[in-house]
């Protein structure tokens, strides 16, 4: 279906299009929107507990009072933790900090952790960030016991809130003071928790000469106010714009070393932090210790900061895989959604199932409930939600079947003991309240544009000046434009793995190149007239300065709809003892076949079929049809592998690769040995990746383990030698084994999708 396209401005003949658009967005001090740089922030002491707040830490600190700080697992819970330890530790204080675990303790303040603390290291002051606002209980519990409580938070206030001895939320009935002028307690209205958590790191170091930690703590202000999507208006336009500045600045050595590592040598961008650092700090309090997020921030030692980075790097890496295992499933298991997509299945991942949700509203336009099983059989739900629906309503209404729930009109999640309600009849339930809370008046598959432009409007002035919108964000996205009635003159793939989409249009005789990233094919034609929706930006290419349109959307695209019928598969999954006749019908078709295997096994058994080893695919090209006698290690390949050799039938074969981690640590070990024998050493990761059936990570993982026990010597990148076999007894016992498990189960994962799952959930996944 076509989206409908909402024009939010239109150009004006006395005004140029960013005027256009700023008058569109509603936004009353130009001068200080468009000089973020040049604004002042309001004061801390405009919040009525503040002075007390002060005068509590600096008076635990001076009579050597333990204080704790309590956070939260995302990344405005993270960032918040680290600006209160910097300043803590710049003031002498003896604190300490506990960041919940997502699945155990939950958001807010987990009473059994609290206690265990309080006895075990003698708390006299708890300071909460991003959370406690909701924790009226836990506080006036903690208070009985002699602990002062300063809450700062920026969430909605519950009607009572808790008898802390200090709140620091803006958002709270009597934070501010009385006498506060209305335009400052508007500027700090939308203000996240990092940055609620800086007005009260200000305040303590007010008159005090630390301007350098005071940047710094801007800095990861910023990466909070962006991460947690709150509005990049009023104060957090500034504290992002500021932070912005700093980091390129590289006034945070652990930031900094990320992007180096990951080879981002550009001006950081507010983009850059929520769709690259964001997602890594956010992948530790999905699925391991959100402490090593905590650790990037606060950490100063290059070596200690070089395994932080390469761990949330590799948790990133799996987080994406776990999404998409999980997105598999859940389209696995939809049947025709009508009203919306409910689903429950205990064993996916708490910290997952948000993300899938999101992924799974762009693709039906439905509201999303997804649900799992958690500790203590606990019932988890993440929630994504569209226009048509307010999803804090329907929470409301279902609320008495809830042992706790949040949110608001387009997100939420809730908990719920599965000793007291059945999984189906809570999908029931919800089906029934949604049918009744649709709003029809909303319209379906809309989809915002600022502005429509003509081809002469594109210019490189233009570029330059929406810049000055930045930083963007939340309630102040970057432009999208339309051209309508352009002409696709020409068209390609580019990247490593052809996974993107160049393609050049014309439109009022002016040529635009443009960019779709991770899309490989439009079924608009080379002559054809479209409407494209993007963003106009610079590329520097030979030192010269040219315009690119970097693609939204192609409004008259179908190749997602016709993908479907682009591959046909054919499942001989269950067939034994058929390689005589499909030797034979490779050898007939003449190299219309090619064959995908990769491993020593599965070469092994084509040695008496000449065919089939005629005909294995040995670099990627486009190919008529293709065999899969081996799986690829992750969907990400699976989708490459598809992209690359764009086979219109797909044949997925019978594979018995093992399921014992030890037969790979062999298998290993006995190709280097090869290689040490045979070859003068010479072997390399990429090498024992294909021919394993494992992917870099793994054998990477599986050499550190062998290289410890000594059954290796990794001599340079290209050479490895053989020294003896590896105990098996001793490698199980080694903590890098378990590491190496936990990568070869999502592997192994993966490769048993696609041994068992049904033809239909497949071909959803060659999609791309």
């Amino acid at each position: 279906m076509r989206k409908k396209v909402n024009l939010i401005a239109k150009k004006e003949d006395n005004l140029s299009i960013l005027e256009s658009i700023i008058k569109s967005r509603n936004i009353k001090n130009v001068e200080e929107f468009l000089n973020p740089l040049n604004c002042s922030l309001t004061s801390p002491f405009i919040f009525s507990d503040m002075d007390k707040a002060v005068n509590i830490i600096k008076n635990a600190i001076q009579n050597k009072e333990k204080i704790l700080i309590w956070g939260d697992f995302d990344a405005d819970g993270v960032t918040s933790s680290a600006i209160l330890y910097k300043t803590l530790s710049a003031l002498g204080a003896d604190f300490m900090y506990y960041i919940p675990d997502r699945i155990t303790d939950g958001h807010g303040i987990n009473t059994k952790v609290l206690l265990k603390l309080k006895a075990k290291n003698k708390i006299k002051v708890l300071i909460t960030v991003d959370c406690g606002i909701s924790n009226k209980k836990e506080i006036e519990l903690i208070k009985t016991m002699g602990v002062k409580t300063i809450i700062t938070d920026h969430h909605e206030p519950p009607k009572i809130l808790p008898s802390s001895d200090c709140i620091i939320n803006p958002l709270a009935e009597g934070a501010i003071k009385i006498d506060t002028d209305i335009k400052d307690i508007k500027k700090i209205s939308y203000l996240s928790g990092a940055g609620v958590a800086m007005k009260l790191s200000f305040a303590l170091l007010d008159g005090k000469n630390f301007d350098g930690l005071k940047k710094e703590i801007m800095l990861i202000s910023s990466i909070g106010t962006i991460s947690d999507v709150v509005p990049l208006l009023e104060e957090n336009r500034t504290i992002a714009a500021l932070g912005l500045k700093y980091i390129n600045e590289k006034r945070n050595l652990g930031v900094k070393k990320l992007f180096e590592k990951l080879n981002i040598e550009k001006e950081i961008t507010s983009e850059d932090i929520a769709f690259i650092l964001t997602p890594r700090i956010n992948a530790a309090g999905r699925l391991d210790n959100p402490e090593n997020s905590l650790k990037l921030l606060i950490e100063e030692n290059e070596n200690n900061l070089d395994i932080i980075i390469e761990k949330l790097d590799n948790l990133n890496k799996i987080r994406q895989s776990l999404s998409d295992k999980t997105y598999i499933e859940a389209i696995n298991m939809i049947n025709g959604p009508k009203e919306c997509v409910a689903l429950y299945n205990e064993n996916w991942q708490t910290g997952i199932i948000g993300i899938v949700a999101s992924k799974l509203v762009e693709k039906f336009n439905l509201p999303v409930f997804l649900m799992t099983k958690v500790d203590n059989n606990i019932l988890r739900c993440s929630i994504r939600g569209t226009k048509q629906y307010n999803i804090s309503n329907i929470l409301n209404e279902l609320k008495d079947n809830f042992t706790g729930f949040g949110g608001h009109s387009m997100a939420g999640g809730f908990s719920a003991d599965l000793d007291k309600i059945n999984p189906d009849k809570l999908i029931e339930k919800i089906h029934t309240v949604i049918k009744e809370n649709k709003d029809n008046s909303v319209e379906d598959f809309e989809i915002d544009v600022d502005m429509e432009l003509s081809g002469n409007d594109i210019t490189l002035d233009l570029i330059n000046d929406i810049k000055k919108l930045e930083p963007c964000g939340a309630q102040n996205e970057q432009p999208k434009f339309i051209l309508t009635n352009a002409k696709l003159i020409s068209k390609k793939t580019i990247g490593k793995d052809s996974n993107h989409l160049s393609y050049t249009i014309q439109k009022d005789d002016k040529r635009f190149n443009c960019l779709w990233w991770k899309h490989s094919i439009t079924s608009i034609k080379e002559g054809e007239m479209t409407d494209i929706i993007f963003r106009p930006e610079i590329n520097f290419f030979n030192n010269e300065e040219k315009i690119q349109l970097i693609t939204e959307s192609i409004l008259d695209d179908i190749s997602e709809q016709t993908a479907d019928n682009t591959i046909k598969l054919y499942d001989h999954r269950q067939k034994e003892g058929i390689l005589d006749k499909i030797n034979s019908y490779v050898e007939e078709k003449n190299g219309e076949v090619k064959i995908y295997a990769t491993t020593i096994n599965t070469k092994k058994e084509f040695e008496k079929f000449i065919g089939l080893k005629n005909n294995i695919l040995n670099s990627y090209t486009n190919v008529k049809s293709l065999m899969l006698f081996d799986y690829p290690t992750d969907i990400d390949s699976f989708r490459e592998l598809i992209r690359n050799t764009k086979p219109k039938m797909l044949h997925i074969m019978k594979n018995n690769f093992s399921k014992n981690p030890d037969d790979y640590i062999s298998l290993i070990c006995g190709m280097i040995k090869y290689a040490s024998n045979n070859k003068q050493c010479e072997i390399d990761i990429k090498t024992l990746a294909k021919f394993s059936g494992l992917d870099d990570i793994c054998v990477n993982i599986i050499l550190e383990l062998l290289e410890k026990i000594e059954s290796i010597q990794i001599i340079d990148e290209r050479h490895i030698k053989y020294l003896k076999a590896p105990n098996h007894e001793t490698i199980h016992t080694d903590s890098i084994f378990e590491i190496f498990e936990d990568e070869f189960k999502r592997i192994n994962d993966f490769k048993e999708y696609l041994q068992k799952a049904d033809i239909d959930s497949i071909k959803e996944i060659t999609k791309v």
